[in-house]
């Protein structure tokens, strides 16, 4: 049964026991007391299933699920059977939010009558200090109906390239506020990040499906944070092929749900993004030059991404971004291995 008015926070926790006490203290100090926060531990092999006890011992409107290990999206989805809110949210722990973050968001939520309310977020460095803001800049507080489908899922997905406009809207779970009552109606899951990378970007592809209105806050709410050890200085070869399928099955998902030219326009652009970041992975990994231009050789030569390259013009992208796609398109792999070598630093 919901409850009216409670907010469901879900924390899937797994390894992150530096970090757990700062993400669980902005949320047991919100403005907003009407919570019910559920901590999942995913088999946390650290200190978190003992500081999950501690935290619900200090705080009645904590609950902990301990469970064996099966990842982010299926820990998520462990939330969602034991949630009871009104409204849920889904952060990661090893991240914080503003303590007055839930308060706006279900306001705007109750106010709008809103199946979804999205809003921005702020870097944190792992040094503590703060990087990019990102504050969502959209035409309207408010879409509804087909709105939601033919505009704002495009804009959700990435840029609009052709008239180089930006929202600033980012596709990842934590940065929304979802209606229970909705998931529940769709029996919607997340897929798992080790079935399909980009797990939020799929997964919430097939939600708004059922989205009827979704609303914007102008504002960061939510601190996303570079912890040290993060970075991966190992590339692991199905990277890139983990990537076209992530891709394919977007494309699969959009036309079954039946969304418009637009958002089947846009899902290239996490699909290039994702490429990028394995390119600079490859850049940054352990393994020999030789090896790594190889590696970037084959990948930007792959006949799979030269198709989704030659589709798009990019001169309304970002300078570096623009000059890097570009060269990628005309396979001039020397000047890419060097353009993304002062990336990736």
């Amino acid at each position: 049964m919901m409850r009216k008015g409670v907010v469901s926070v879900i924390l899937p926790i797994y390894n992150v026991e530096k970090y757990l006490n700062r993400c669980v203290k902005s949320i047991v100090n919100q403005s907003y007391k009407n919570l019910e926060i559920i901590l999942v531990d995913d088999g946390s092999p650290d200190n978190c299933p003992t500081l999950c006890e501690d935290w619900a011992k200090r705080d009645s409107r904590i609950k902990v699920v301990h469970k064996e290990n099966a990842g982010l999206g299926y820990a998520r989805n462990t939330g969602i059977e034991n949630a009871t809110g009104d409204y849920i949210c889904f952060f990661d722990s090893d991240d914080y939010i503003a303590l007055d973050a839930i308060e706006k968001a279900y306001s705007l939520a109750a106010k709008e009558k809103s199946d979804i309310v999205v809003f921005g977020f702020c870097n944190v460095k792992s040094n503590g200090e703060t990087g990019k803001t990102v504050i969502p800049k959209t035409e309207k507080v408010t879409y509804s109906g087909n709105e939601v489908r033919n505009t704002f899922l495009a804009d959700l997905i990435g840029p609009d390239i052709k008239n180089g406009t930006q929202t600033n809207l980012w596709m990842s779970a934590w940065a929304s506020m979802y209606s229970l009552d909705m998931i529940r109606k769709a029996s919607w899951k997340f897929v798992s990040e080790r079935e399909i990378i980009s797990e939020d970007i799929y997964s919430l592809l097939e939600l708004y499906k059922y989205v009827n209105r979704v609303s914007v806050l102008s504002e960061a709410l939510y601190f996303y944070c570079e912890n040290a050890g993060s970075l991966t200085h190992t590339y692991k070869k199905d990277r890139y092929s983990k990537i076209k399928d992530f891709y394919n099955e977007c494309c699969q998902l959009i036309e079954n749900n039946g969304y418009g030219v637009a958002v089947l326009d846009r899902i290239a652009y996490p699909y290039l993004s994702n490429t990028i970041a394995a390119l600079k992975m490859i850049i940054l990994s352990d393994a020999s030059q030789n090896v790594k231009k190889q590696e970037v050789k084959e990948i930007v030569d792959d006949e799979h991404l030269q198709t989704v390259l030659r589709r798009k013009n990019y001169d309304k992208e970002k300078l570096t971004r623009k000059l890097l796609l570009n060269l990628m398109k005309s396979k001039q792999y020397g000047l890419c291995y060097l353009l993304l070598s002062i990336k990736a630093r």
